[in-house]
């Protein structure tokens, strides 16, 4: 989003990406749909991007660095899997109380496997490094069947959590996620793995 130089447009155009992308997944969004809910012509976003793809996974690839950076620096700062479970989903239900709507569009970026992102090849073997050494961990502390696969404990770590946000967000759209919600649900991803 850096290529646009004027920062209330710039702000406009990624709210728009985030509420196209939650009301109707990548597929349903168009640079057109984009422009009109941003307030801003068709035209102006083709003079920075080529295409809905291009513009959409500028964002997508920063909102993604994030997640997964943070969820690294939780594996090498945590003693136990569930650890590493309770402060990335605290990070997570904590940021949707300041920001629902990009906690949803985390959740919506997460769970449809159908937005671009640079490099998708390179993210997945990268995100797959990072399930490992939760594995590793996992087993070392006794939290993990020997058993578990990373493509399953991904699939938990992601899907659970962000599942929970996005129902909690949609039965409730004032929702305020709590401590007990942290523990809960990182105690119910770790039990997933036994």
């Amino acid at each position: 989003m850096a290529r646009i130089a004027e920062p209330e447009k710039m702000e406009n155009i990624k709210k728009a990406i985030m509420e196209g992308l939650i009301e109707h997944g990548y597929s349903g969004m168009s640079i057109a749909s984009i422009s009109e809910k941003a307030g801003v012509s068709p035209g102006y976003l083709y003079r920075y991007y080529s295409s809905k793809e291009e513009l959409v996974q500028e964002l997508v690839d920063s909102e993604m660095d994030i997640i997964v950076k943070s969820f690294m620096l939780d594996i090498g700062s945590s003693a136990t899997l569930y650890e590493v479970g309770y402060k990335t989903i605290k990070r997570l239900f904590m940021k949707a109380n300041e920001e629902p709507l990009l906690a949803k569009f985390k959740a919506s970026v997460v769970m449809d496997l159908k937005i671009p992102a640079k490099e998708k090849k390179e993210n997945y073997k990268n995100i797959l490094e990072v399930a490992e050494k939760c594995i590793q961990l996992g087993l070392r502390t006794g939290e993990i069947n020997p058993q578990t696969k990373a493509a399953e404990l991904l699939t938990v770590s992601f899907t659970i959590p962000f599942r929970y946000l996005s129902f909690s967000l949609e039965l409730d759209g004032n929702k305020k996620f709590t401590e007990g919600e942290v523990k809960r649900v990182a105690q119910i991803c770790v039990n997933a793995f036994k």
